[in-house]
C-alpha cells in the first residue's frame, strides 16, 4: 500500500468510462493532490504502441484491433472496436505488465474504456489481490458527444461506450464530469480513498 499523509492508499485507482468521459483529465488532476508518484497509464496507452498493420486501419485490424460501423441511433452514428486473437493477447498482457508495475512498488492510475466483458472479468481477476478503488467515471450522453466533435475523434464511440462500459462492475467510488471539474472529482476521489485508509487503521 501507498502512504497518504501517514496512512495507507490503494496502490491503483482504477478510473472506467465512456470515451470523451474525461478520464485522461482526472487522472492528471489525481495525480497533482497524491503524495506518490502515480504513474497515469491507459487503454491508449496500449492502443499507441500498437503497429499500424494491426491497428484500425491495417491489413491484419482484424486480428488485432478494428473500428466497426454500426447502426446510427436517432440519426447520431455508432462505432464500436472489436479485437481479434493478436489483440486480446495484446489486452491480457497490458493488464498483467501494470499489475507487475504496481507489485515492484509502482502505483498506478488506471485509465480505462472496459470493451467487454471478457476484458473486464481479466483485469479484475488480474489486479484482485492488489485491491484497486474502483471508480466509475460517469457523464451524460450530450456532452460526451459534444467533447467528440471538439475533439475531432472518429465519431460515434462515445454513444457506443457510454451504452456499455459500466456494465456489470460495482464501483467503490463514482463522479461524474458533465459538469465537475477534474480536480473537483479528484478531491472526492481522494476523500474517499482516505477515508478507507482511515477505516483500515
Amino acid at each position: 500500500m501507498c502512504q497518504l499523509k501517514g496512512r495507507s492508499v490503494p496502490p491503483i485507482i482504477f478510473l472506467n468510462g465512456a470515451s470523451c468521459a474525461g478520464k485522461t483529465s482526472l487522472g492528471k488532476a489525481l495525480q497533482e493532490i497524491l503524495d506518490e508518484p502515480y504513474l497515469l497509464i491507459g487503454l491508449d496507452t496500449c492502443f499507441h504502441a500498437v503497429p499500424e498493420r494491426w491497428g484500425s486501419g491495417g491489413a491484419y485490424r482484424r486480428l488485432g484491433f478494428e473500428y466497426v460501423e454500426l447502426p446510427p441511433e436517432d440519426g447520431h452514428p455508432v462505432l464500436g472496436i472489436t479485437y481479434g486473437p493478436v489483440g486480446w493477447r495484446i489486452l491480457a498482457g497490458f493488464h498483467l505488465a501494470i499489475a507487475e508495475l504496481v507489485r515492484t512498488g509502482n502505483p498506478v492510475i488506471v485509465d480505462e474504456m472496459l470493451l467487454d466483458e471478457r476484458v473486464r472479468d481479466h483485469w479484475f481477476s488480474v489486479l484482485a489481490a492488489l485491491e484497486p478503488a474502483r471508480v466509475g467515471v460517469y457523464c451524460s450522453l450530450e456532452e460526451l458527444e459534444r467533447r467528440e466533435i471538439q475533439r475531432v475523434d472518429r465519431p460515434g464511440l462515445a454513444r457506443w461506450s457510454a451504452r456499455r462500459v459500466h456494465a456489470g462492475i460495482r464501483y467503490d467510488v463514482t463522479v461524474d464530469t458533465t459538469f465537475e471539474t477534474p480536480m473537483s472529482c479528484a478531491e472526492r476521489i481522494l476523500d474517499y480513498v482516505n477515508k478507507g485508509a482511515m477505516g483500515a487503521e
